[in-house]
């Protein structure tokens, strides 16, 4: 007679076959949390035939509740959604392999998810933070401008080489990304390390225009570099924003120096992601069209940009109002 599995035994079997060979670093991270902290000490022994739709509802409902009664072990609304997107994964392999016979978590509830109000620089603040930047440079400086100009992400920037520039066509080219990952394989004996790898997904590899002011940042960020480090740190295979030849500059050191920067420009207090909010909200306030928009952000797809920023069209909605209205004599 074949032995039933348990949940927690076809999820490292899934795991084994099905994720660690084909997914990024960082999808495995997460996984592995799921798997490890919150799948298999609620379901992981019982046998996999036996897993329904009231087990799973009551599984996702446990970890939302004990988040907002006492903020220990719950998970957000975003985080639900990614480890219900998962479990598809796992049960649909075993539907596939013919463990079970239905995929139960098609049917499961969840809280919808909240988006939290964005921190978008006034004009005010992003001269301010300018001013300091141009006035104070340093190995970080034509970093934060970059982000501010072109709204790449932080693991964007910090994965730059100097190949990625095209000065002739002056275009950014985007092609890698820097995270601090935790390792998930266990015979390596740090905790954590740097990836580099591809971007957030397909659509996030991509060209971006810049213009002659660029151009002169650029000239005086590698002129910096040079002096500081010797010319061949601005070599084409070399980090854009670094410190040492080839190793970039990690995420949190990058963020590091952005506080310090609102600090000197008397800002009050932002994450680095706000300067790609502020580009985006920029763009639309000079009449950039969402799908251009979105194809600059690297989203991917329109409707992600325009449910991220569709209240920075309430002015203008106000204004195409009033356009129609004047035509009407009342």
């Amino acid at each position: 007679m074949t032995k039933t599995l348990t949940l927690g035994e076809w999820l490292d079997k899934w795991y084994a076959l099905y994720a660690e060979p084909y997914l990024k670093q960082s999808t495995l991270v997460s996984y592995e949390c799921y798997i490890r902290k919150h799948i298999k000490p609620f379901l992981g022994s019982i046998p996999l035939t036996d897993i329904d739709g009231m087990l799973l509802q009551n599984f996702f409902n446990e970890k939302y509740k004990s988040g907002r009664l006492d903020n220990r072990g719950g998970l957000s609304e975003k985080t639900l959604c990614n480890l219900r997107m998962m479990l598809h994964a796992v049960f649909r392999k075993a539907l596939q392999n013919d463990l079970v016979q239905k995929n139960y978590v098609e049917h499961v509830l969840l809280p919808k998810v909240v988006h939290k109000e964005m921190r978008v620089l006034t004009l005010d603040e992003q001269n301010r933070i300018q001013s300091v930047l141009s006035k104070e440079r340093d190995e970080y400086s034509f970093g934060i401008l970059l982000c501010l100009s072109t709204g790449i992400r932080i693991g964007e920037l910090c994965g730059l080489k100097w190949r990625d520039f095209d000065l002739e066509r002056k275009l950014l080219k985007i092609r890698r990304t820097v995270q601090r990952l935790k390792n998930v394989d266990p015979d390596k004996k740090s905790k954590t390390s740097i990836v580099i790898g591809t971007p957030k997904s397909q659509a996030s590899i991509r060209d971006i225009p810049f213009t002659d002011a660029i151009v002169t940042e650029i000239e005086m960020h590698k002129k910096l570099l040079s002096e500081n480090f010797g010319s061949c740190i601005v070599s084409e295979e070399q980090f854009v924003i670094t410190r040492q030849l080839d190793h970039p500059i990690e995420p949190r050191t990058m963020q590091d120096a952005f506080k310090r920067t609102l600090k000197y420009a008397n800002v009050s207090d932002a994450n680095f992601h706000s300067m790609r909010h502020t580009f985006a909200t920029r763009a639309l306030e000079a009449g950039i069209d969402f799908k251009v928009l979105s194809q600059l952000l690297g989203h991917a797809d329109i409707a992600t940009t325009m449910n991220r920023y569709a209240h920075v069209l309430d002015d203008k909605k106000r204004t195409a109002m009033e356009t129609i209205l004047s035509q009407f004599l009342f």
